[in-house]
């Protein structure tokens, strides 16, 4: 019989507590808009915020939540995997939006968050955000693995073609 290693038993350890993170948690931020959030096609200058842009805030606020309320380990953090928003309200740049995220479900590692950006006048955007809770150290060896493999590919490929 093997038993586990003292790693794997912390990392298991660790993933019971991360089971405890809480429905209905919540975070919310500000964010002061800037010119490298604008989109760029709709006139010269800087104009509104950008779809993506918003997206990506609303993204930090998820994972800043789970970070400062539950994930206090640094080798443990999580990524997006689902984004299912809309932006309903343009924004222009240099003024302030607030961020809101709340936890709507966890599903042991997978959390799923209410989210909803609002400028000084209205609801700008709002959603539904899932993250996956990670272990940093095990990703990136599961990644670095991945990208040798594409190289080597990569690398044979381009010595079959000259």
């Amino acid at each position: 019989m093997n038993l586990p290693s003292e790693s794997l038993k912390t990392q298991l350890a660790l993933s019971k507590k991360m089971i405890q993170v809480k429905v209905g948690a919540w975070l919310e931020r500000k964010v002061r808009t800037n010119s490298n959030q604008t989109t760029s096609f709709l006139w010269d200058g800087e104009n509104v915020l950008s779809t993506p842009s918003m997206i990506a805030e609303m993204e930090e606020t998820c994972r800043l939540l789970l970070k400062e309320q539950f994930l206090n380990n640094e080798e443990w953090d999580s990524v997006g995997t689902l984004v299912n928003v809309v932006h309903i309200a343009a924004t222009p740049i240099g003024f302030e939006v607030l961020i809101k995220a709340k936890i709507y479900s966890v599903d042991d590692r997978r959390i799923t968050f209410d989210v909803e950006a609002s400028d000084d006048l209205e609801k700008i955007g709002s959603g539904k955000h899932e993250r996956f809770i990670i272990n940093i150290p095990k990703f990136k060896s599961k990644f670095d693995s991945k990208k040798s493999k594409m190289m080597l590919r990569s690398f044979g490929k381009t010595i079959k073609e000259a």
